[in-house]
């Protein structure tokens, strides 16, 4: 299979530079699926932070997951199982989307069974794989890790982005109110057509918070999603009312934070740090049946919808890579194994 080589790969030459991004491309053997996996012949990746971190070196596979990047993908089943209980009774053939621990970004992978979801028929291999990684995170981090309940109100931070996208529509089929932030504006219009109600931009959005809540008390939000962290936490932190809860998910503004502990303490704030990689696959199985049963219907029917920023041909990884260590960009960037 072609796939985009481990850090660990011999074939990489030695280099001084730091941090490293080099999605460099050859020839591995094809993946052989154990008991409980299917064998799935990927048609098309999706791009995540986590595979840049991967090949900076500073955020390694889960052990017993692949060396190669890519954390979703979407394809056709070539093997149903290695094993012959054949759990979810899938068959060769079958079009499905799946969350990974590791693999995608290469022509073959191995996936366990519950990790599998059925690619609605509206959809196409390049919508499918642009889903898993960002719905199953929206889904974790709303649902089993925020408790969000109809009726609440939920911030989104850093919503523009591919995860955060998804998040507001989730959030909006859940039916909460939902608050979505970000650093341009601009940026954050088309989220307004996804369910967000208001879109803030800047370091007024505490004031602006208090200001959409008014009419229940103008106490704040209910649940932060927060995928930004840094010195934005605070800030975060300080939209929401009494008893609220924050899930942190990302870093995009860094891994250090002045907060106001007083705060926290005085209206009884929960922060939960949260990752979706590391969990057990058994864990990763509920999460993703309780997704599908929730969300296909709603994503045949096109109540959700994939966001995809841009497809870029498998043997250009390289350019795919870059774009999304730019920033900058509004939904996914999807790989395609077959353009």
């Amino acid at each position: 299979m072609r796939a985009v080589l481990p850090l660990d790969d011999p074939r990489r030459p030695a280099s001084d530079s730091s941090p490293l991004i080099d999605p460099m491309i050859g020839d591995l053997p094809d993946p052989v699926p154990g008991p409980g996996e299917a064998l799935v012949a990927v048609e098309a990746a999706g791009l995540n932070h986590a595979d840049l971190h991967q090949l900076r070196g500073t955020y390694p596979p889960p052990p017993g997951e692949s060396g190669v990047p890519g954390l979703e993908c979407s394809g056709r089943i070539l093997i149903p199982d290695g094993s012959s209980d054949k759990p979810g009774n899938w068959k060769a053939g079958d079009r499905v989307m799946a969350l990974l621990g590791g693999g995608a970004h290469g022509t073959r992978v191995a996936i366990p069974a519950g990790q599998l979801m059925r690619l609605p028929d509206n959809l196409s291999f390049l919508e499918g794989a642009a889903i898993p990684e960002a719905a199953l995170t929206a889904w974790t981090n709303l649902v089993a890790e925020g408790g969000l309940e109809p009726g609440e109100t939920v911030l989104v931070s850093g919503a523009s982005g591919g995860m955060g996208s998804f998040t507001v529509q989730l959030a909006r089929e859940l039916g909460a109110r939902v608050i979505a932030s970000g650093r341009d504006l601009e940026r954050l219009g088309p989220v307004k057509a996804l369910g967000a109600e208001i879109c803030q931009a800047g370091p007024e959005l505490p004031a602006r918070v208090r200001e959409i809540t008014e009419g229940t008390g103008g106490s704040g939000v209910d649940l932060v999603i927060d995928f930004v962290g840094g010195s934005e936490l605070d800030g975060h932190l300080s939209t929401l009312r009494r008893q609220g809860r924050l899930v942190l998910l990302g870093l995009l503004a860094g891994d250090e934070a002045k907060l106001d502990l007083g705060r926290i303490l005085s209206r009884r704030l929960r922060i939960t740090g949260s990752v979706l990689r590391a969990r057990p696959r058994s864990e990763k199985a509920r999460l993703t049946a309780d997704f599908a049963n929730f969300a296909l219907p709603r994503l045949a029917d096109g109540r959700l919808r994939a966001i995809v920023d841009r497809v870029v041909p498998f043997e250009q990884a390289a350019e795919a890579y870059a774009a999304l260590d730019r920033g900058g960009v509004a939904g996914k960037i999807v790989l395609s194994m077959t353009a």
